[in-house]
C-alpha cells in the first residue's frame, strides 16, 4: 500500500512539471501498447517538447486542445482518436472539432 501511495504522489509531482503540450502528447502515447512502448512514447515525448520549447503560444493551443480532446461517454479512447472527431479534437487533423464531431 506504501509504495502505491510514493507512486502515485511521484506520478502528481510529474505531472505538475509536465506543460500542456507534453501532457496531450503524453495523453496520445495511452494508445500505444502497455510496458517499455508506452514508457519509450512518453520520453520521446518529452526529448520533443526539450528540443522544441514551445512557446507560450503553442503551449496555448495545446492547453485548448487538451480541452477539447476527451472521449464521448461510452467510447474507448484509443478507437475514438482515430475518427475524424477525435483526430480534429485532439490537434491531429487541421479540421475544426465543431464542424466534424457529431452535436
Amino acid at each position: 500500500m506504501r509504495s502505491a501511495l510514493v507512486a502515485l504522489a511521484a506520478a502528481l509531482a510529474l505531472s505538475a512539471c509536465t506543460g500542456p503540450c507534453e501532457e496531450l502528447g503524453n495523453r496520445l502515447c495511452r494508445c500505444v501498447a502497455s510496458g517499455t512502448t508506452r514508457d519509450s512514447c512518453e520520453r520521446q515525448v518529452s526529448n520533443e517538447i526539450s528540443r522544441v520549447n514551445p512557446s507560450k503560444a503553442v503551449e496555448d493551443v495545446c492547453s485548448q486542445k487538451l480541452d477539447t480532446c476527451n472521449t464521448p461517454a461510452g467510447a474507448d479512447f484509443c478507437e475514438w482518436i482515430q475518427t475524424e472527431c477525435g483526430k480534429a479534437s485532439c490537434g491531429l487533423s487541421i479540421e475544426d472539432p465543431s464542424t466534424v464531431c457529431p452535436k
